[in-house]
């Protein structure tokens, strides 16, 4: 009897040791594979901020295209009134095509005697009711010729781009801050994750948590950083991670370890109590949960690397792996295949937004996303989503001529057009339409840079006659 006595301490030793160590190492092989994919996931967040933050900066550059919108002076007295009216017109027809596909609060030419041609915003007028806009941006830019500005007089609502277009003038543009919403994604499995960006000052521009938005980055999370601004800071209680943005901004994400592991630690307590019980049910317990607890890190593993490669709202293709597929699949063509490129915008989507609200905004995207979906469904098509409400379709046809194969993207955007009007939505005074571009690689060409660029120019083709139509490479529009 003492024997079995000993013998059963023996094995409740034991299997209280294995369970134990197994737990911990458990915990500890979660939080490395979990800190290596929140890493990756924020690695994307910093791309897609990156590309925003670029295509803002782009959109004021554009305005340099022309020499009579740069060089103009409103207080130029060569120039007879309605010169000017001519010109000022012009521009102001400029600005809002290139801010037409996006939901800018502002987009501005600002000039020294408080003229200014586009569009600015009420809250922006009544920020300089006292003082004058030009003079103050001037102030801000300094001996610079760009700036990003957060708090401009005391707003922290909204993100301004200031870049000197003239000694007589500065482009203002900005966006409500709330835009920066869809890509700070959060996955439920990282319950508890925070995001912030922050200037170089440590204020924070934009944070999951509305509060914090205008105050001063953590003492704490400083300290954990110390002078890191790249990489991931992995302590027993904390996991802090800093990717720095190309125009110095950077995302810190914080998350207690506690809850990389809140589930494993809940099961090992079961676990410790049924170990007191019986041995057998230990026994088989300490491997049941053992399984569990690294389907639980596989499971975390493969929802980050989905949401990695897809789009959080729409499920589709994301604009950083839409581009790398669509490059690798045309780095190494398949012989006898032909590749097409359509880029796709939805028309008067900021007006949607603007009267309907953004949660409309979003129920129209993924009504649009699903209605791709079910048209582009065929193994020939990647459909992705490059931004806002921009869609993109990457085609590989086997066996046919170009002929053909602009036959049958026709066919399917005339598809898509004729389906748009059964789409219902919550609000019946919605109707949606979009205008396309449509590219082929250059003969002896693989470069999608290129083909994307030429799209780009076709979709603008396409809003410039009139929207709601589609345009080739070789030219030809439909209605």
């Amino acid at each position: 009897m003492r024997t079995i006595w000993l013998f059963t301490a023996l094995v409740l030793g034991m299997s209280f040791y294995l369970t134990v160590l197994l737990s911990r190492q458990a915990d500890y092989t979660l939080k490395e594979t979990a800190a290596h994919f929140i890493a990756a996931h924020n690695n994307q967040m910093e791309m897609n901020i990156n590309a925003y933050l670029t295509n803002v900066e782009k959109a004021a550059s554009l305005l340099f295209g022309d020499e009579e919108y740069y060089t103009y002076n409103p207080d130029d007295t060569s120039l007879d009134p309605f010169e000017k009216q001519e010109i000022a017109a012009s521009m102001a027809d400029r600005i809002n095509d290139f801010g037409i596909l996006d939901n800018y609060t502002d987009f501005s030419v600002v000039y020294s005697n408080g003229d200014s041609i586009g569009w600015i915003s009420k809250t922006t007028r009544a920020m300089y009711a006292d003082t004058v806009m030009y003079d103050d941006f001037t102030r801000i830019l300094g001996d610079t010729d760009q700036q990003w500005v957060f708090g401009l007089n005391g707003n922290t609502d909204h993100l301004y781009y200031l870049k000197r277009y003239n000694s007589r003038a500065i482009i203002m543009v900005s966006f409500y801050s709330l835009e920066l919403d869809n890509y700070f994604q959060i996955p439920e499995q990282l319950d508890g994750m925070k995001v912030a960006l922050i200037d170089d000052e440590n204020n924070i521009l934009y944070s999951s948590d509305d509060d914090q938005i205008g105050k001063a980055l953590s003492d704490d999370i400083r300290t954990r950083l110390g002078t890191k601004t790249d990489g991931i800071v992995l302590t027993r209680d904390m996991l802090v991670t800093s990717n720095t943005c190309e125009n110095g901004w950077r995302i810190v994400c914080t998350m207690p370890t506690d809850n990389m592991t809140r589930q494993t630690q809940a099961e090992s307590r079961r676990s410790l109590l049924y170990v007191l019980v019986i041995i057998a049910l230990i026994l088989w317990f300490g491997l049941r949960r053992a399984k569990e607890m690294n389907l639980s890190a596989v499971d975390i593993v493969e929802t980050l690397q989905t949401r990695a490669e897809h789009d959080s709202m729409t499920g589709l293709y994301n604009k950083t792996e839409f581009e790398q597929e669509a490059a690798r699949r045309l780095a190494a063509p398949s012989e006898n295949s032909l590749y097409t490129f359509t880029i796709m915008d939805l028309d008067y989507f900021k007006e949607i937004n603007d009267t309907y609200g953004h949660a409309m905004g979003d129920t129209v995207l993924i009504s649009f996303a699903k209605l791709l979906r079910e048209i582009f469904q065929e193994k020939e098509y990647m459909v992705g989503r490059l931004g806002g409400d921009e869609f993109g379709i990457f085609a590989q046809f086997d066996g046919i001529d170009a002929r053909e194969a602009s036959h049958r993207i026709a066919g399917k955007l005339d598809m898509l057009r004729k389906s748009l009007p059964e789409v219902k939505f919550p609000n019946e005074n919605i109707r949606i339409s979009f205008s396309s571009g449509t590219s082929y690689p250059a003969p002896g060409k693989t470069d999608f840079e290129q083909m994307h660029k030429l799209a780009d120019d076709l979709l603008y083709r396409s809003k410039r006659s009139g929207k709601d139509r589609d345009s080739s490479e070789a030219g030809r529009e439909e209605d």
